[in-house]
């Protein structure tokens, strides 16, 4: 389900594309370092009148022009702005790599998630079942003991009321189960309609040795989580920026040369035909003297882009520790709380199965035997919930570490 479901994510896709946009910018600049030939033909026809007042006499010509010229530029040296462009590109797509590698993350914790949702209202469908089967058999034992007589009216109408909110209980149940797979459908790129079987249960407990110390997992999200490595390549992206715009304010040194061939045809009014070729070879170089002072300015933005990458980076770091801090605690909470409340199931079961026995030997009242009904109902609830609630804590704490995978599943 969750290969399914990043095949079809749109932001995913979007995020792949801008991947690769980047490194077709990585390809701009390596092209920089190689050099530029550029050919041109130029074909024209034209007509001369000349007047020559002296005289008194006009002469009109025809001229056809055939040029070819053939052009050669290599930049040799250039104060290493190529350099600082192509590292700027560089660690660019290094940005956007982690940024698509987050956004797969993302869409990973949402199917998974999604998946355990489902499951959990299967499971509490399940419960529903339950519990509407339990309430239907104190409506019968109710029913059974006021025919005999040896109940009054009242119990027979508390445990009508407590079927008929059970039988609610569950319809709501099976709606929640048809609205989940329906999302899962969606998601998959399916018709929200189509049939699923899922093929786990909330019951079995993945390995949590891969929980260690708070420490040691800072230090492993610092070094892996796509959002760190996504500000860090930006900001050696915005000081690659800084010298790429210093250089540009430096001499370059470039090789040039050009290859042209003119082909004239005119009257002999004007001197007839021509044919000129011209090659040539030259080094040139460019001194940049003065801008206007944009150059100082532009040095200035891409500073102040280093100091907002700066600030960008200690965030990341932050908000990166904050979201493990939160789902190191509440992956311990949810832990601990699995405990609980499967001993309350426990506890709830036995508790009611002596509250039944209770109540058909004649011992027991109808508002002792369907509190107890409602407590178990309610431990089962509880216990699902933390069932759900321990599987996506888990997954966020993977995430959290910026190394999910299908090993957290």
């Amino acid at each position: 389900m969750v290969e399914r479901v990043l095949c079809h994510d749109p932001q995913a896709r979007q995020a792949w594309a801008q991947a690769k946009a980047q490194a077709a910018q990585v390809g701009v600049a390596q092209a920089a370092y190689l050099p530029r030939l550029d050919a041109t033909a130029t074909y024209s026809r034209g007509r001369n009148d000349s007047h020559y007042e002296a005289v008194d006499a006009s002469v009109q010509g025809r001229q056809r022009r055939l040029d070819h010229r053939l052009g050669l530029s290599w930049v040799l040296f250039d104060s290493g702005r190529r350099e600082a462009d192509l590292r700027n590109a560089r660690q660019l797509l290094v940005a956007a790599n982690a940024n698509q590698d987050e956004r797969l993350q993302e869409a990973f914790v949402q199917a998974a998630s999604l998946y355990y949702d489902t499951l959990a209202a299967q499971d509490r469908q399940r419960a529903a079942e339950q519990v509407a089967a339990l309430a239907a058999e104190n409506l019968k034992d109710a029913s059974a003991k006021f025919d005999a007589g040896a109940a009054a009216l009242s119990d027979r109408l508390q445990a009508q009321t407590a079927y008929s909110q059970a039988s609610l209980n569950l319809v709501r149940g099976q709606g929640a189960v048809r609205d989940a797979k329906g999302q899962i459908a969606l998601r998959m790129g399916l018709a929200p309609q189509a049939r699923l079987m899922l093929a786990q249960t909330l019951t079995r407990r993945p390995d949590t040795a891969f929980v260690k110390g708070l420490d040691a997992l800072l230090e492993q999200a610092g070094n892996d989580h796509p959002a760190l490595i996504a500000a860090k390549a930006k900001l050696e992206a915005a000081k690659a920026a800084v010298a790429e715009r210093e250089a540009a304010g430096r001499p370059s040194l470039s090789l040039i040369a050009s290859l042209s061939d003119v082909k004239t045809h005119q009257a002999m009014d004007y001197n007839g035909d021509s044919h000129i070729r011209d090659n040539s070879v030259g080094l040139q170089v460019s001194i940049p003297l003065f801008e206007g002072f944009g150059r100082t300015y532009q040095v200035r933005g891409a500073r102040a882009r280093v100091q907002a990458q700066e600030a960008e980076l200690a965030d990341a770091r932050q908000r990166v520790a904050l979201e493990l801090w939160a789902s190191y605690q509440a992956l311990g909470i949810e832990t601990q709380a699995l405990d609980r409340t499967a001993e309350w199931v426990e506890q709830a079961m036995l508790a009611l199965s002596v509250v039944q026995g209770r109540y058909r030997s004649g011992v027991g009242s109808m508002i002792e035997l369907l509190n107890a009904s409602s407590a178990y109902a309610m431990a089962e609830q509880e216990h699902i919930a933390a069932l759900n609630g321990w599987h996506r804590a888990r997954l966020r704490l993977a995430a959290s570490l910026g190394r999910l995978g299908f090993w957290a599943l």
